[in-house]
């Protein structure tokens, strides 16, 4: 029974902290701390989890990744490279293209409320075609997001990838349809208020910045799929930046000391930390034993408690940090259509979450209505999310 008891303080000290803006890494290891201290097991738990954790290639993988990550979103901005290219575009792509593919590609540059970059650089191209904020928010909001299922580079499917013990590529392979559905939603909605005739913008094509701009993520993205580690890929995009924007010694060591968020890539290790502690004290499976006995099935489990995680927790990092070591080691989930809805529903609930910071912020860039933002924005949640319900259950059957 204290084991229990352990585990719902836990978690609901999660939510806890994490809405008085505690640090991420504090939050997780307070509930590892709490979890194991209630298991009844030894407290060499605490000391064994922390050797897996460190010496574990994954963690390490993942920190690098999500730090270097974080420093190429950083020099991006910095240099102005991404500015760039999308005045480059600008040339040839009508308005209706631009609205979509600005936040797209600034959503390849994982930061937290990365969405304020790029609502400036659509504001422009809505305002021709004279749309309502509300409009505007869940373009820059819905297209922002599309990565989730197809970015080898964005920190959301490699932790979930790595969480479940999956290869990458095989992940993401299994997700990419679901890029292409999510592109089709938002398209479909969009054209309701974007139907004036395609134009072009009278600007002349700049093909150097637009070549400057996509020579580096292109080649980290093909290096990834190549099975180049993530980080040695990144590394080869963040040179390549320094190098086409000649950026002096000076600058490059200050950019990398001042780029690198250290406190999402610590966050990292405190999620796997959990990760182990979790499965060391065994404490989750008795709860899920209550669940099970009280004739909750696997299917309504792994479709509902991601949703509602994700909803709550606010970010998808936290949502996986808390529902993958929760779900996947207490019923052995190892279909990577189960796993795969668990992260769709993460997903979801992240997206329609009021907490969400990048519809807080876009909603508040654009002084928009949220409750008239939402009439657009949770019907294509859940026809994305059924579709991908649907999907994966048949192909599990």
């Amino acid at each position: 029974m204290l084991s229990l008891i352990g585990v719902i303080l836990a978690f609901v000290l999660i939510f806890v902290l994490r809405a008085k803006n505690i640090d991420f890494s504090i939050t997780l290891l307070s509930a590892s701390v709490i979890i194991g201290l209630t298991s009844g097991k030894s407290l060499n738990i605490f000391l064994d989890s922390v050797i897996k954790t460190v010496t574990d290639y994954t963690t390490f993988n993942l920190f690098s990744a999500v730090a270097l990550i974080t420093l190429l979103g950083y020099i991006v901005k910095k240099t102005g490279l991404m500015m760039d290219m999308i005045d480059g575009l600008k040339g040839f792509l009508p308005s209706q293209v631009l609205l979509l593919l600005i936040p797209a590609l600034f959503g390849l540059l994982s930061m937290p409320g990365g969405a304020l970059m790029s609502a400036p650089f659509n504001d422009p191209e809505a305002n021709r075609l004279g749309l309502k904020p509300e409009h505007k928010t869940y373009i820059n909001v819905w297209f922002r997001h599309i990565w989730y299922w197809a970015s080898p580079i964005s920190p959301v499917p490699i932790l979930a990838a790595s969480l479940s013990g999956l290869n990458l590529q095989d992940f993401l392979y299994v997700q990419l349809p679901f890029f292409v559905v999510t592109i089709a939603i938002g398209f479909l909605v969009t054209r309701q208020f974007t139907n004036q005739i395609l134009k072009r913008n009278p600007i002349q094509i700049d093909y150097n910045n637009i070549t400057k701009g996509l020579a580096p993520i292109i080649s980290t993205i093909v290096l990834t799929i190549l099975g180049i580690p993530i980080w040695a890929g990144l590394i080869v995009g963040i040179v390549m930046i320094f190098i086409l924007k000649q950026v002096s010694l000076k600058n490059v060591i200050q950019m990398v000391k001042e780029g690198i968020r250290w406190d999402i890539a610590i966050s990292i290790i405190a999620i796997f930390y959990l990760r182990y502690i979790i499965i060391a004290a065994g404490s989750i499976s008795d709860l899920f034993q209550i669940i099970s006995n009280a004739g909750v099935s696997l299917t309504v489990i792994v479709i509902t408690i991601p949703l509602i995680i994700g909803a709550l927790s606010g970010t998808p990092t936290m949502g996986l940090g808390i529902v993958f070591p929760l779900l996947i080691p207490q019923f052995e989930i190892s279909s990577i259509h189960v796993i795969s809805i668990i992260y769709a529903g993460i997903i979801a609930g992240y997206l329609a979450s009021p907490m969400h910071l990048c519809l807080i912020l876009t909603n508040s860039y654009y002084k928009s209505r949220l409750r008239k933002v939402y009439h657009y924005i949770i019907p294509s949640i859940a026809v994305l999310y059924s579709i991908i319900v649907i999907y994966h259950l048949v192909m599990n059957i």
